[in-house]
């Protein structure tokens, strides 16, 4: 007992450290994270101190937040701290910086600097490690707590870096998850309550990472833990908007993650509409829609854009802001809703138009109602949501569907002729405008200084009369008015354009759709109507534009002027004017009196016509339907290619000449007007004809776009309502490049010293040359691409020029560049070992080396990092301007002392992608400087750089081998002391490549030479070795340490698949086996090597018990040494193995000796001897081991001797054979080692056959009563149910005499439990089979006496236990001879009755275990296949009895048996019927009296009685319906039956009389029971059956009396039959007319409406079989 002071004396030392335990601390000092723990272990504080200080000083000059642990952790005192001797209170504070310290170095752990730093804190402060993983997050709340407090205060602090913030995201998303799994157990109530619980934990987090704006993934982490609570709760309404105000809470660029949580939170929701708070960030979203459509395919956004539009609406309806009516189109347009979704979308948007009815005032600013119709109406052309909006419209109360109806039919549907059809006046608020007559009185009467309203300058008088037209236009006689009005000088229509400029200019315009099509009709009336002397081709252009107009309504109006002007047109020319007789209207006028108007082009009047008459005329109908058809029918026209195509239909008078001056034409009017929408519709009309010269028209308008300003641009665009951006875009898409006035335009757009601050003219610049980049002549593309450098290059900082550089960055990184153009970056890069300098060689040999400056390392790093970006197997030739990049890059290493890692990596990744894209090259040795790569793995600093150039080495290997055979030892030299040495799983990646690239290359290389490359390679082994055995170790000693340590299993493969390289060659294989053969004198020494190798790989594998690969490899080796052993030495070499190894090395030994016997490439005669005689060997392993694996392989061994071996030593066989039958094998618990030893006995019975007759009394009882009992428990596994039924069946092939009595008995209620226990279809195959032999094999009065005896107990077993006893009965009977069964036919007769007795004892007495009236259906259809087969091998003599005796069976009964035995019979007699037909027809004779009296006896109200009634009715059917067809069996088999064929059965008075009333007294029973279709079908049967006239007039009476039944379903029934008779018996039933008129003309006035309507239908079929009515008849 300890006392009290050893006690004191224990709880000391566990809580302190022995100051003399040496050991101890020098283990604890040699931890290392840089370090060996060897060399570790020799440092003291003050070396180690000096070292790590110059890295935090390095990282101080990185970042001066480290100066504040200038105090603590590496002040010189820290030399002397001891964690040991400080207290508590100090261990936490220390705990706390060193916490900060390792926030603030997380993002720089790459570094060398801060691995020394860390070093520090690993060698003098290391303490045990508090973190945990998930499950304790989610199972330790003050963890949980902590975890996320000092997660949260690192990003408050600005230290948080992407590894943390990932692991901290996924440690804590998966403890969520946890804990909302845990709360869903208990009662519902507490299940809320632990919901709650983590509610009340979680969302403070979520609340506090959402809102800080500076650490993006932190809330991309927040974002997943939303995602995961609402997935996994339900969530209220209130919680769910608050976590989506959450998530877009201080946005200030909306990420995809964001996004996608507010989608799914909107998934959870009830609700379909966002509050403000939501929707205001949103649309504060600048590619919304796009967004959203490329989420579309993963989520569905369709409830989040809901929510969007009906917030939009709302703030419309308040507010009436105008900027969102576009992005409502292009939500509803984007296709990202199902159709309800948006029904509900459109179904607030017509009340809202409903409630807020004005339409547009030409002076406000904007008007809500108006942009709702437009945009509706637009809406209601599109092919998806189209549908929708009449949809809505229809189902919408009266008000609402009447504004719809105007609105949508406006857009579909309306015409000049009945302008009062669209009636708007119902959402018009009248009192907002003046009366017309007031607006009229206000506008002057004349203007003196306007010409046209489509001048440059500002109009007076243009918005005085828009308002006036937009009040006028609903109302024909104010529109009359109004036109007519003197200020509009219609009368000088054909000298002036200002009355046709008005109506250009609202039709062109941002103005109501109705309003639009009212100005084309004003026009085409106008045209149409008066008596125009001018040519008027001034209106082409914009009318071009509007047949392009959304709005097909606008469309279809158009297509009336273009109607109009071209009967014009046409008009002119037959009357035959001259140029001169036809002036142009506007001439000089049209743009006003400036230079623009003089800048058109005009055409001659009749290249008007044939503009008109060739060109639109026959397109109209085509662009009504689609707005794109005119631009590219406009496109098509002008381009050069389409001559031919004109030819081909016939146009020939359009020439060249004249498509060029239609396009000058048009390209005049787009330069010179005013109307910025016109231009942004027909520019990409013009830009698109394929002609390079056909742009000189459009070059002014490119220039003067270019250096426009961007407000002047916007201000035109906003008047017009065009997207600015979309409209620059078009004018930029003029340049074309093949045009150089045109591409140096956008190159003076882009220089550096460009001072516009245009952001659109920018933007669509760069966007115009990524287009045409790939078509631009070699030349430009170096000359822009050197442009764009030295723009991303410039110090010029500006809006405009920061926008520019990332514009110029990114097309850089977009184009494809070519050769030349990466070539131009490389050689524009300075030389850094000189300085950056491009001075002379002499000068710089003269001068002192300095740093490159700031701006030559960062051309450079662009410039390598463009290169690698554009990495083609086409880019070669850059190889050697990269190796000179890496030379320069070394060099300025050696002068300055810094390395440039990034620009190294660059380099060399790009030079590696270039050579793994090319799959034949040729690499010169000045390409790529081998010496530079190995520079870089000895003497940088950084992994990555190390990696990057191994790698580099690795393709070099295998494209090139001859650049580095003579730098491999180097290359491997100095891999041992940098890249081997570290253990991370990316090295060893790099390792392993670069020794697969490498030695198989190296050995073809040598190949190639024609030096052997097994001496080659012994050479690279040998320097292996040497090295190993150096005074100064270098790569060897990394590369076989690796052997000892714990994760070395890589290293391990690395080895083992080099050494089966070496030794499965071919000639090595070859001359092995040719020294065994002719025993030689080298054999002597080389099997004690081989089993020396043999025992080492087998010592290998087992150290790697848990590793598949590793074995697989041993394996393949084993293999390799022991395939060149002849068989005999192989089994000598077991011999002793088993002798002396020890018991896993006899188990692996065995393992490759049945690998060896198993393979079948082995001559069937090797080492036939020596295995035989092995066998007691192996008996012994069975008999003295007592591992089950050693005894399982051991019988493997014996089982392929045997069936390789065993037929040349019978009695050698016979002689191991007791041992397989033993306790340990066949008796054993092992079930793997009965498997193997059934399979062994399987195998021995075939090969000694009758020999194995002593063993059976042992083997079965034990074979069977294993499978019984694990059956039983359900535990019988696939491996041995099958193992045990294939020994069955050897037995039962060779020894079928030792299988009877109870041993068959045995057998078959081991079938019985197989079949019935569940087993999966992989247990049904060998099943069968045994039972296939059992009723081939075993005599067949022995088979069916155990049948009988086993008969119960397949009953009591299941359905299917009996389906098999029946299949055994069924090949019985299939291999015997008619005499066989004759004489045993009362045994098989028993088996029949027992089976047929099934339903009577299944049914009588019913329990839990009884069977389903379906599983009882089974078992008779597979005892009438059985009785079948019966049937089929005798003949009428012997079974006419046995069909008898069933019936009286059946017939005499107790009263419930006797149903369910009748039943199970007339199942059987039905079949017998059915397959027999007529040759069995007077079988009939045998259950007619049995079938009356059942059929009268027969009451339908019980299931029982109703199936017998059933199948009594359906076997008559099969035996009237077969009496005369004349037809046998199709089976030759059927015509062992030997029966007179009688014909003309049922046509005998006493046949037909003993059935036939009965069958017709069901019709009353049957039609009372709605059964009648059986009993129609037999009565119809019986009657063709029959083919008498008296027979059927007995029929007819019978069924006429039906039909005056008080039962309506009798009499329903009645006529269903009759006319079931008439369709088949046709005429020859109708005879008996006369007799059934009165009862059909009583039925035509029935009481019941199914009788009256079937009786109709009987009317019909019988006239359509007479042809002719029998109306006159039932008068």
């Amino acid at each position: 007992m300890a006392t009290s002071l050893a006690v004191q004396l224990a709880q000391i030392r566990s809580h302190s450290t022995n100051a003399l335990d040496l050991k101890a601390q020098k283990k604890a000092h040699s931890t290392s994270l840089l370090f060996d723990s060897h060399y570790a272990a020799t440092q003291d504080y003050n070396t180690l101190y000096q070292l790590c200080q110059e890295g935090w000083q390095e990282l101080c000059r990185l970042d001066n937040r480290f100066l504040g642990f200038a105090g603590n952790l590496f002040s010189e005192q820290s030399k002397l701290e001891d964690r040991t001797q400080m207290t508590a209170a100090q261990n936490k504070n220390l705990d706390n910086v060193l916490e900060n310290f390792m926030g603030l170095i997380g993002a720089r752990l790459l570094l060398k600097p801060a691995l020394k730093a860390i070093e520090w804190l690993v060698r003098r402060f290391s303490n045990p490690s508090r973190h945990a993983i998930a499950y304790t997050a989610a199972n330790n709340q003050d963890f949980f707590n902590a975890l996320n407090t000092y997660m949260l205060r690192v990003c408050r602090c600005e230290q948080q870096y992407p590894a943390l913030l990932s692991f901290w995201s996924s440690i804590t998303s998966e403890a969520v998850s946890s804990m909302l799994d845990q709360s869903r157990l208990g009662r519902l109530e507490l299940q809320k309550q632990h919901q709650e619980d983590v509610l009340r934990r979680v969302m403070p987090l979520l609340e506090e990472g959402l809102a800080m704006r500076l650490s993006p993934d932190l809330r991309v982490g927040c974002y997943m833990i939303l995602t995961v609570l609402s997935s996994k709760t339900n969530l209220s309404e209130e919680l769910l908007a608050a976590m989506m105000e959450m998530v877009v809470h201080s946005w200030k660029d909306a990420t995809q993650a964001g996004l996608v949580c507010l989608v799914v939170l909107t998934q959870q929701r009830h609700a379909m509409t966002l509050s403000n708070n939501i929707i205001e960030p949103l649309l504060a979203i600048e590619h919304l829609v796009d967004d959203l459509v490329l989420l579309n395919d993963h989520y569905r956004v369709g409830k989040l854009v809901l929510g969007l539009i009906l917030g939009i609406l709302k703030r419309l309806g308040r507010t009436g802001d105008s900027d969102r009516i576009q992005l409502i189109r292009l939500l509803l347009e984007a296709n990202l809703m199902q159709p309800s979704l948006v029904a509900a979308a459109l179904t607030p948007m017509l009340r809202l138009l409903q409630s807020t009815a004005s339409f547009h005032h030409p002076r406000d600013e904007f008007d809500t109602p108006s942009a709702l119709v437009d945009l509706i109406a637009c809406l209601s052309d599109s092919a998806t949501v189209g549908p929708i909006i009449r949809s809505v419209i229809d189902e919408a109360d009266t008000e609402t569907r009447q504004i719809g109806f105007d609105i949508v039919g406006g857009s579909l549907g309306w015409s000049r002729e009945n302008p009062e059809d669209i009636q708007m006046h119902h959402i018009t608020n009248t009192s907002n405008t003046a009366p017309f007559e007031d607006i009229i009185r206000r506008i002057p009467t004349q203007t003196a200084f306007e010409i046209s309203l489509l001048s440059h300058a500002e109009s007076n008088i243009f918005s005085s009369l828009l308002h006036a037209f937009l009040e006028a236009y609903q109302s024909p006689k104010n529109l009359y008015t109004f036109v007519e009005l003197p200020v509009l000088r219609k009368s000088l229509a054909s000298t002036e354009p200002f009355f046709f400029s008005f109506f250009v200019r609202v039709w062109c315009g941002p103005h109501p759709i109705p309003a639009r099509v009212a100005a084309l009709n004003v026009l085409a009336d106008h045209l149409g109507s008066e008596n125009i002397a001018a040519d008027v081709q001034l209106l082409l252009p914009y009318l071009i534009h509007v047949l392009a107009d959304s709005s097909s309504s606008v469309r279809r109006a158009a297509t009336e002027v273009v109607v109009a002007m071209a009967s014009f047109y046409d008009e002119v020319g037959t009357l035959g004017r001259d140029s001169s007789a036809l002036p142009v209207l506007g001439k000089g006028q049209s743009y006003g009196q400036g230079k623009e108007s003089d800048r058109i082009a005009w055409l001659p009047w009749q290249t008007v016509g044939i503009f008109l008459q060739e060109w639109l005329v026959p397109r109209l109908e085509e662009c009504q339907l689609h707005a794109e058809r005119v631009g590219w029918s406009i496109v098509n026209r002008l381009s050069t290619t389409a001559e031919g195509g004109e030819a081909e239909n016939g146009h020939q008078r359009f020439k060249k000449s004249l498509r060029a001056s239609v396009f000058t034409w048009l390209c005049s009017h787009v330069v010179n007007t005013p109307v910025y929408a016109v231009r942004a519709r027909l520019l990409p009309m013009l830009t698109g004809v394929s002609n390079a010269a056909a742009i000189t028209p459009l070059k002014p308008m490119l220039a003067g776009t270019i250096f426009q300003s961007q407000g002047d641009i916007e201000m035109h665009c906003e008047r017009d309502h065009v997207d600015a951006s979309q409209y620059v875009k078009c004018v930029l898409d003029i340049a074309n490049p093949n045009d150089k006035e045109s591409i140096k335009l956008l190159q003076e757009c882009i220089s550096t010293a460009q001072t516009n601050t245009n952001r659109l003219v920018d933007v669509a610049v760069f966007c115009r040359l990524r287009s045409v980049w790939p078509h631009l002549k070699a030349q430009t593309q170096i000359t822009l691409g050197g442009i764009m450098l030295d723009l991303v290059l410039s110090d010029v900082r500006s809006h405009g020029a920061t926008l520019r550089q990332k514009e110029a960055l990114d097309t850089l990184h977009n184009v494809k560049l070519s050769v030349d153009t990466l070539q131009s970056f490389l050689q524009s890069c300075p030389n850094l070992a000189d300085g950056g300098s491009r001075q002379g060689a002499k000068r710089r040999r003269t001068t002192s080396p300095s740093h490159a400056s700031e701006a030559d390392i960062k051309r450079t790093s662009l410039v390598l990092e463009v290169v690698e970006l554009s990495v083609t197997n086409a880019h070669l030739p850059l190889l050697g301007t990269l190796s000179k990049v890496m030379a320069d890059l070394q060099g300025y290493k050696q002068h300055s002392g810094i390395e440039l890692h990034y620009l190294e990596l660059l380099a060399m990744n790009t030079m590696r992608g270039i050579l793994e894209q090319s799959a034949c090259l040729k690499v010169e040795r000045n390409e790529v400087r081998v010496d530079v790569l190995v520079d870089c793995i000895r003497n940088s600093t950084d992994p990555q750089v190390q990696h990057a150039a191994l790698l580099l080495v690795s393709v070099l290997a295998r494209i090139a081998p001859e650049l580095i055979l003579h730098d491999v030892m180097p290359i491997f030299t100095f891999m041992g002391p940098t890249v081997m040495k570290r253990t991370d799983d990316y090295s060893a990646y790099v390792v392993k490549r670069t020794m697969d690239s490498v030695i198989p290359r190296i050995m073809d290389s040598l190949r190639k030479r024609g030096k052997d490359p097994m001496s080659g390679t012994a050479d690279h082994y040998l320097a292996t070795i040497l090295d190993a055995l150096s005074a100064k170790q270098t790569f060897s000693t990394h590369l076989l340490t690796r052997l000892r340590t714990e994760s070395s299993e890589e290293a391990v493969l690395d080895l083992l698949s080099h050494l089966i390289l070496l030794l499965g060659d071919i000639r090595l294989v070859a001359r092995m086996s040719q020294a065994f053969a002719q025993e030689e004198n080298q054999v002597q020494n080389l099997r004690p090597m081989i089993s020396h190798i043999t025992n080492q790989t087998l010592a290998l594998s087992r150290r790697f018990p848990q590793s598949p690969t590793v074995n697989e490899s041993c394996q393949k080796l084993l293999d390799i040494l022991l395939s060149g052993l002849p068989m005999v030495d192989l089994v000598t070499m077991l011999q002793n193995l088993l002798d002396s190894a020890d018991t896993e090395t006899c188990l692996d030994a065995l393992k490759v000796f049945e690998f060896r016997l198993g393979d079948r490439k082995i001559t069937p005669f090797s080492g036939q001897e020596a295995c035989l005689a092995f066998l007691p060997k192996l008996c012994s392993v069975i008999g003295e081991s007592d591992c089950k694996t050693s005894r399982r392989v051991a019988l493997a061994c014996i089982d392929h001797i045997v069936e390789r071996y065993g037929n040349k030593d019978i009695d050698a066989v016979v002689r191991v054979t007791g041992a397989m039958v033993g306790s340990k094998c066949l008796g054993a618990e092992s079930e793997e080692v009965r498997v193997t030893s059934l399979l062994c006995l399987s195998t021995v019975v075939e090969v000694v056959q009758g020999e194995f007759g002593p063993f059976i009394p042992q083997t079965l009882p034990k074979a069977l009563v294993g499978i019984s009992s694990r059956i039983e428990m359900g535990t019988c596994s696939k491996r041995l149910h099958n193992a045990t039924y294939s020994f069955f069946n050897a037995l039962l092939l060779h020894t079928p005499w030792a299988i009877a009595g109870t041993h068959l008995d045995l057998l078959l209620k081991v079938s019985h439990g197989s079949a019935n226990a569940n087993l999966d279809e992989a247990f049904f195959a060998e099943r069968r089979a045994t039972l296939e032999l059992v009723a081939r094999q075993i005599e067949s009065k022995e088979c069916c006496a155990a049948l009988e005896r086993t008969w119960a107990n397949a009953m009591a077993e299941g359905p299917e236990a009996l389906k098999e006893q029946l299949l055994v009965l069924e090949n019985v009977l299939g291999r015997l001879s008619k005499s066989s069964i004759g004489r045993q036919i009362a045994a098989f007769t028993r088996l029949l009755v027992r089976a047929f007795d099934l339903r009577r004892i299944q049914f009588c007495s019913r329990t839990e275990d009884s069977y389903e009236e379906k599983e009882v259906e089974e078992v008779e259809d597979a005892s009438n296949v059985a009785a079948m087969a019966l049937v089929v091998r005798v003949n009428d003599k012997i079974f006419r009895p046995v069909f008898a005796q069933l019936v009286e069976w059946a017939a005499t009964s107790s009263a419930k048996a006797r149903t369910h035995r009748q039943t199970t019979i007339y199942s059987f007699f039905l079949r017998f019927f059915e397959q027999f037909k007529s040759i069995v027809t007077n079988y009939a004779v045998l259950i007619i009296e049995d079938a009356a009296n059942i059929l009268n006896k027969s009451v339908l109200t019980s299931e029982a009685s109703r199936l017998l009634w059933i199948k009594v009715i359906k076997t008559l059917q099969a035996c009237f319906k077969h009496d005369q067809d004349g037809t046998f069996c199709a089976t030759p088999e059927d015509l062992l039956i030997d029966v007179n064929v009688e014909s003309g059965f049922w046509q005998s008075p006493s046949h037909f009389g003993l059935i036939s009333q009965v069958l017709l007294n069901q019709i009353e029973q049957a039609g009372e029971a709605s059964a009648a279709g059986e009993v129609i079908i037999a009565v119809t049967e019986l009657a063709v059956a029959a083919d008498s006239a008296d027979h059927h007039k007995t029929v007819n009476r019978a069924v006429l009396q039906y039909m005056r039944s008080d039962i309506a379903t009798v009499r329903l029934a009645a006529v269903a039959c009759q006319q079931s008779l008439t369709a088949r018996l046709g005429e020859e039933w109708l005879a008996l007319l006369p007799e059934m008129l009165p009862f059909i003309s009583e039925l035509q006035e029935d009481d019941d409406e199914k009788v009256e309507r079937e009786t109709f239908k009987w009317i019909k079929q019988s006239e359509e079989v007479l042809g002719e009515s029998l109306a006159p008849m039932l008068q």
